[in-house]
This record gives structure tokens, C-alpha cells and sequence, in this order.
């Protein structure tokens, strides 16, 4: 793969489902990687429209190119894409190279794993910490096990190498679902900065399948801080939930996914909020990415509060909550100690929200 080639679909994976034309393509090679001549990009651009590698569509008087994933071969592209990301970046981060060893090594038996992503490998290794999603194959009976063994070894690796690792497990109808999404999250955000570092090939293919159903996926390219969500967003995101607050009127915000609002507000800590969590998640429980939720209570250092909140809804809500069985097990296998939620207090909100 020529060097233009590669810069090309570089940006293009990362603006997947945003119109780019020529020039704003050449503006962004020119960005990530400090060069770029409008010329040379034109005129690759329009060898790969030959290759069929890319489509463009006239807009105006403007070219927009997309990737062309009805040609098979893209699939083989994008994964020496990935793969040559992930050499370069290894050759800089070179304490980072027994690491992605070990675990293609101890992972490469595991079953159900569709590919294995590196989430804003740059940043992260400046902070002496991975981010890996593990893009699981869809559930099956055994699947639970699976999950189990993953957390095991990456709490090893973690030990063993005195780094921090976070961990996220998507099965693959959700990982495609919270790309589809019109809110905020984190995976339409990581598609900027992630290296589909293993088996690259089973990342693309399952986005490949869903442009073709149809489907339109939009890659985010700012990153949500859960501890920087605007009150308003929070307000109008918790009414789209199912729980209004007294008071604030509802303006219309961001549309953001159920896992950050949660997480938001276990950054507030304030009493009033936390009795929302319960009565959000009670209210779409089925809707609810736990995994995801996991990961980022995981991430910023909430699992012992989610657990009892968690395990306090699973005893007062009788039918409806079995989706939540899972993360607790989960979380009871990683030894996480629990912090008592506010029985009294929840138990009242439920009932006053018709949750029970």
C-alpha cells in the first residue's frame, strides 16, 4: 500500500459516514501528518475511484469520496491499515510491544472474539494505561464464561506489567447498535482514535455488513467527559429517560447515551441526582449497554458504587431486571467491594416514579 493510499483511507475510516470532499480529505492528511499536497492526494484519490477502492459523488462543484464497501477487497485494505498503525505506533511505544503480545497470545484461544481495539492508544500510553475493546461475536449460553476469562487475564496482565488497564466487551449486535446511534458514546467516538490492533479483518467486516443493510453510521470526533456534561444536557437527557426534575425547565441538548448520564452523575455525587440512576436504568434496562457501563464506572473509578446500586435494584424490582444479572456477576468476579446504596431512599423513588 503506497503511502498516499494508506493516508487516505487513514482518513476516511476515521470520518466514516461524514461527506468529505477532496479538499477537506487533503486538509486533514495535511493536519494528522504535517504534509500533504493537493495534487499528489487528487490524484491517488482518483486512482483508487479506478480501483474501485473509493466511491466519489459530485456535489456542486465539489468531489465527495466515500469507502466503497461494496468491493470485497476494501476489507483487506483496511485491516493492512490497521495493522501498519499498529506496527508504527509499537515501534514508539516499544514497552508497549510485550503487552500486545501477551495478549494476542493468552486471547488468540479464547472463543467468541471478533477483534481486539486499542482506544486512543497515544494518549493512553503517555498516562501509562491501555483502553481495549474486545468486539465480541454475538451470545451464546457461554459466552458469560468468556467474559470471566478476559477479566481474569487482563487483571493479570495489569499486575504483571504495572500498567493500567481498562477493558470493554461488546457483543457484536451492540457494538453496531451504539454505532447506529443518534447519541453520544463511546464507540462512535473511539472510531476516530483506535487501532484495530487483532483481527482487524472481523472490525470491518461487521461495519461493512451494516453500510450495506442500509444502515448510517457517524463517526464523533470530540471525546464526552462525563464530569463535563453540561446541566443542561443532564436535565434534558434524564427527562428523555423517564425521570423530570422539579424545577429546571427542559431545554433541548445533546442526545447522550444512558451509560455517560450515569456516569455523570456519579461524578456529581449529589444525593437528589444519585436517586435517578436506579429509576433510569430500571426504566431501560433493555435499551442499557451494562458492558459499557462497566468499563466506564472501570474507567474513572465507580465500580464499588455501581455494584450497590445494582445489587439494591435487583432485589426491590421482582420482574424485568434480569439484564442486569450479568454485570453484577461480573463484578462479583472481579472482587469489587461493594458501596451500600440508599435502600430507604431508592425503594421511595422507585415507588413515587412507578418503577415497582
Amino acid at each position: 500500500m503506497i503511502e498516499q493510499e494508506f493516508r487516505i483511507l487513514d482518513v476516511l475510516s476515521k470520518e466514516i459516514g461524514n461527506t468529505m470532499s477532496i479538499r477537506q480529505i487533503a486538509g486533514k492528511i495535511q493536519t494528522m501528518y504535517g504534509t500533504g499536497d493537493y495534487k499528489n492526494i487528487y490524484a491517488a484519490i482518483k486512482e483508487m475511484e479506478k480501483k474501485k477502492t473509493i466511491v466519489l459523488e459530485h456535489a456542486g462543484k465539489s468531489s465527495i469520496a466515500r469507502l466503497n464497501f461494496e468491493n470485497y477487497l476494501i476489507i483487506d485494505l483496511l485491516a493492512e491499515m490497521e495493522l501498519r498503525k499498529k506496527q508504527d505506533f509499537l515501534i514508539e511505544k516499544q514497552e508497549m510491544q510485550m503487552l500486545m503480545m501477551e495478549i494476542d497470545t493468552l486471547l488468540h484461544s479464547v472463543p467468541f472474539v471478533k477483534s481486539i481495539s486499542l482506544m486512543n492508544p497515544e494518549r493512553n500510553a503517555k498516562l501509562n494505561k491501555a483502553e481495549l475493546m474486545f468486539h465480541l461475536k454475538n451470545p451464546n449460553r457461554k459466552l458469560m464464561e468468556t467474559k470471566i476469562e478476559i477479566n481474569a487475564i487482563m487483571n493479570s496482565l495489569q499486575r504483571m506489567h504495572n500498567i493500567r488497564i481498562d477493558h470493554l466487551m461488546l457483543e457484536d449486535d451492540m457494538f453496531l447498535d451504539l454505532l447506529k446511534s443518534n447519541e453520544n458514546n463511546p464507540i462512535k467516538e473511539m472510531l476516530h482514535s483506535k487501532i484495530a490492533a487483532l483481527y482487524p479483518q472481523g472490525f470491518w467486516m461487521s461495519i461493512r455488513g451494516e453500510v450495506l443493510r442500509g444502515s448510517k453510521i457517524i463517526a464523533e470526533e470530540i471525546e464526552t467527559s462525563p464530569a463535563k456534561i453540561a446541566d443542561e444536557d443532564l436535565i434534558f437527557n434524564l427527562a428523555r429517560f423517564g425521570y423530570t426534575e422539579l424545577g429546571p425547565k427542559i431545554k433541548q441538548g445533546r442526545f447522550i447515551c444512558i451509560e455517560y448520564i450515569v456516569t455523570a452523575i456519579l461524578f456529581q455525587n449529589d444525593a437528589r441526582r444519585m436517586d435517578a440512576i436506579p429509576i433510569i436504568l430500571a426504566k431501560n434496562s433493555k435499551k442499557t449497554s451494562y458492558d459499557l457501563l462497566l468499563f466506564l464506572v472501570r474507567r474513572y473509578g465507580f465500580e464499588g458504587k455501581i455494584l450497590g446500586i445494582l445489587r439494591a435494584l435487583r432485589n426491590m424490582i421482582a420482574h424485568g431486571m434480569a439484564e442486569i444479572d450479568e454485570p453484577i456477576r461480573l463484578l462479583e468476579a472481579m472482587k469489587i467491594e461493594e458501596i451500600k446504596a440508599d435502600k430507604r431512599s431508592m425503594r421511595e423513588k422507585l415507588r413515587l416514579y412507578n418503577v415497582t
